[in-house]
């Protein structure tokens, strides 16, 4: 077989580096998905929160909301 040129399947394998695939592609997309929505909840947390701080808590039957702009 190998006088006309003809080689065994996995015969000469080749060393190649690791690529990215599917499961990379998807990873990266819902990683830039998770970082949209956590910049969307925080958003929404600092229209609510005390000050406009999203990361502080409001006081119990004290919770005290920013007005609409009217436009």
């Amino acid at each position: 077989m190998s006088q006309m040129g003809m080689q065994m399947p996995g015969g000469m394998r080749m060393r190649r580096g690791a690529s990215p695939d599917a499961y990379t592609a998807l990873a990266a997309v819902a990683t830039v998905c998770l970082g949209v929505a956590v910049a969307f909840v925080y958003q929404g947390a600092s229209k609510v929160g005390k000050d406009g701080n999203a990361l502080q808590m409001q006081e119990a039957h004290k919770i005290v909301l920013k007005k609409a702009d009217a436009k």
